[in-house]
């Protein structure tokens, strides 16, 4: 399994390299693109990162223009992240190279075996034990 998950997480590292982007960054801009508004909060408890990882990641999207956080009226310490229009462009065509990689990385199975395989990993992050909140 350590091996799959290298192989898997080396791929698309260089697949979101040319975007700027990591595999970090590109799941937060998916989750803000996905959910306009979200708090830094909230958006640490959909990763499952710390708050100050959130924070980091944050900092770099806002960098490359590709997010902007706004300040919640009634709540001067929450903060409201929304895509860019530079950045929703971005995540349509990173999303599309992602889309791609899985598809090449799972070309040799079915699309049952595609569904059994994600089943299996699904009960295995269920599984007692495997919840990471502990971390935060």
């Amino acid at each position: 399994m350590k091996r799959a998950y290298l192989l898997i997480q080396n791929d698309l590292a260089q697949t979101l390299e040319p975007f700027g982007l990591r595999t970090g960054t590109f799941s937060a801009l998916a989750v803000v693109v996905a959910s306009p508004g979200i708090s830094q909060s909230d958006l640490s408890d959909v990763l499952n990162i710390k708050r100050s990882g959130v924070v980091v990641v944050v900092d770099e999207l806002e960098r490359a223009g590709v997010l902007k956080r706004e300040p919640v009226k009634g709540d001067r310490r929450t903060n409201a992240l929304t895509a860019t229009p530079a950045g929703r462009n971005l995540w349509k065509k990173a999303e599309k190279a992602v889309q791609n990689h899985e598809a090449a990385l799972f070309r040799d199975l079915d699309p049952q075996e595609i569904a059994h395989l994600r089943d299996l990993l699904g009960r295995v992050s269920r599984a007692p034990g495997s919840d990471l909140e502990t971390e935060k």
